[in-house]
């Protein structure tokens, strides 16, 4: 749809509109078919090859966008991204799977090197060669990045989850593939496993909370280092954004690290035969569930869980209270699994926050509330409606027995597709009954945090993630239309009465 009619983002103090581009409309006169979109992601001529040339790389462009590259800006094998499509395929595509897992670990960190943010174990952030890539040699050149780069906490805690994953479904013979690591050493992938498992506990241990944080090891690496990177989504409800001089632990990496350390400990005592590491690993996991329930919630708001904690000095805690699409990834986790009445009622709330009106829009769960200081509908991690960040929220639903609301969800998000032809990386979170992408490009000037801003600008035309969650919603499911539990269908049809379009 078009941006004619979209008025310019809202400023807060101290921020003045310093750039606007606008780009043609290019709609599809066909709608992207998902299938085919993994095909070319991944170099397959057809289905039957998906997996045979390595993992997927997280978008490609629409042709009309080819020479534009602001739509070809990620043309290359990021860790979370190919990590995600891999869970999210592997009952069609498990080659898919291992490929991926054994192609990261053949560029695992083996050293310590600051430029890189490379560490022991720790998985690629993103893989370009410089030779080849100018975005790479763009980004050598602005920000001192050499290659591979390491900046994020979460795609080693996904390569372990992703083990367990494909363990559970497919043996453990993974482990016995050689494969050849960076310095064209060879190793069984058992010892890929292990070095990553390692690196988790090492975070574990070097925190104070013993929560996995994030710091960049350089001046110019990515300063949020999970999935919402923005620079300026980690923030305070006044506006005030985090403090990143100490670490920062964000919601959904504890989630998912809880569920790592979890499937840790089941390949540890069911591979390896070591009970006395895999006790370890469960006490680690329960140590860290019990740390999230007592630092991350709060009872603002009718209670959620905040986005994270930065640090207002080397030690002291502090809460980002702000509601997020991220209290929603919990859902798909094991921290709040059972029938006991305190899970329960966690569940509850976290799914009331997501189906309010701040955070569901009419094109899905918005990144951020639309109450937040910081809410652009059109703003990268500040607003707008990510396809794969809803999907998690559908499985995490259907995990919890709440069917009725999943389905509701997959049909706002085949609706997105439909309406729109493409596989976005991303829709705009508007107040409105109208699906909108961004077809600008906006930056501010914000003289409080001395930085120039990119507060909107276009999705890539065909992100990798979105495609695979459209075809693992179509992937025929024999599951029920509407929860079963008498309790959880009252909630249900009473948030989809609310429902505001």
């Amino acid at each position: 749809m078009s941006n004619i009619n979209i008025p310019l983002p809202k400023l807060l103090k101290g921020e003045r509109i310093v750039y606007i581009k606008n780009f043609e409309e290019n709609v599809p006169r066909r709608a992207i078919s998902s299938l085919k979109a993994i095909e070319e992601l991944t170099r397959a001529k057809n289905y039957q090859e998906i997996g045979k040339y390595g993992p997927a790389i997280a978008a490609e462009s629409l042709k009309d966008h080819d020479n534009e590259r602001e739509f070809s800006r990620y043309g290359a094998i990021f860790g979370r991204d190919a990590l995600r499509v891999a869970v999210d395929l592997i009952s069609k595509y498990p080659r898919l799977t291992k490929v991926t897992l054994i192609k990261l670990s053949e560029l695992q960190g083996l050293e310590f090197n600051e430029r890189r943010e490379e560490e022991i174990g720790k998985i690629i952030h993103e893989f370009r060669d410089p030779l080849k890539d100018p975005v790479a040699r763009e980004l050598t050149e602005q920000r001192g990045w050499d290659w591979p780069y390491y900046g994020s906490i979460d795609a080693t805690i996904e390569y372990v989850k992703t083990f367990g994953v494909y363990c559970q479904k497919h043996g453990f013979s993974i482990f016995d593939h050689i494969y050849k690591d960076r310095k064209d050493q060879k190793h069984k992938m058992s010892h890929a496993f292990n070095l990553a498992v390692d690196w988790i506990l090492n975070k574990i241990n070097s925190s104070d909370y013993g929560f996995l944080e994030f710091k960049s090891l350089t001046p110019l690496g990515i300063e949020n280092q999970a999935w919402k990177d923005s620079w300026d989504s980690y923030f305070h409800h006044d506006g005030t954004i985090a403090n990143h001089q100490f670490g920062i632990a964000s919601i959904e990496v504890q989630a998912a690290g809880y569920d790592a350390l979890l499937y840790a400990a089941y390949i540890y005592s069911t591979y390896f035969k070591d009970s006395k590491k895999a006790i370890e690993l469960r006490s680690i996991a329960q140590k860290l569930k019990d740390h999230i329930l007592k630092y991350f919630w709060t009872q603002d708001k009718g209670g959620y869980f905040v986005l994270g904690l930065d640090k207002q000095n080397e030690h002291k805690t502090r809460q980002l209270k702000i509601r997020t699409s991220n209290m929603g990834h919990i859902l798909n986790s094991s921290l709040f699994i059972g029938n006991d009445e305190d899970s329960m009622n966690i569940v509850r709330k976290i799914i009331e926050q997501l189906f309010s009106k701040e955070l569901l829009s009419y094109s899905g769960i918005r990144t951020l509330g639309s109450d937040e200081i910081r809410f652009r509908p059109g703003a990268y991690h500040n607003g707008s409606v990510w396809i794969w960040d809803n999907f998690l929220i559908i499985q995490g639903l259907e995990k919890q027995g709440y069917f009725g609301l999943a389905r509701f969800l997959e049909k706002i998000l085949l609706e997105d597709i439909k309406d729109i032809k493409r596989l976005p990386e991303y829709l705009r979170g508007d107040l409105t009954k109208t699906h909108y992408l961004n077809n600008r490009i906006v930056e501010i000037e914000d003289t409080i945090n001395k930085k120039i801003n990119r507060i909107e600008q276009p999705p890539q035309d065909v992100q990798a993630w979105t495609a695979a969650s459209i075809i693992a919603i179509k992937i025929e499911k024999k599951l029920p239309l509407q929860a079963s539990d008498k309790y959880k269908l009252e909630l249900e049809t009473k948030l989809l009465n609310e429902v505001w379009f």
